[in-house]
């Protein structure tokens, strides 16, 4: 009884995380964009902003990993935003601009998601 219930759960778990895995990779072609948009930040004023980096339903270390891709793209003192639903990316965000010569401008947080705002410093 205990090993039918197993199987059925593994075999349960491994059709969900393929499904997953399909909608997340044509996601993953998208999920970081230049673009051309200002925005209001508190501090700041108005900010140019020259990269999106969008990966909600992403979990750690997607989202870092791509913050620094889109770092390493654009031009000093590009605005990259970061756009995410995960708390933990949140968190962990401004202290890692402090090791990757980032700065961290801004975290915004909307009805659904947190917009963080970093820039290329050098």
């Amino acid at each position: 009884m205990l090993g039918k219930t197993i199987k059925r759960m593994t075999v349960f778990l491994g059709n969900l995380f393929h499904w997953k895995d399909v909608d997340t990779s044509v996601q993953r072609h998208r999920s970081v964009t230049r673009i051309n948009e200002s925005v209001e930040l508190p501090g700041y004023g108005l900010v140019q902003i020259g990269c999106r980096v969008e990966c909600e339903s992403e979990g750690c270390p997607r989202p870092q990993l791509l913050t620094l891709k889109a770092l390493n793209d654009v031009d000093r003192g590009v605005v990259v935003e970061v756009v995410t639903d995960n708390l933990s990316v949140v968190e962990t965000m401004p202290s890692m601009m402090d090791i990757y010569e980032g700065v961290h401008l801004a975290t915004v947080q909307g009805k659904d998601n947190w917009c963080i705002y970093v820039r290329r410093e050098i």
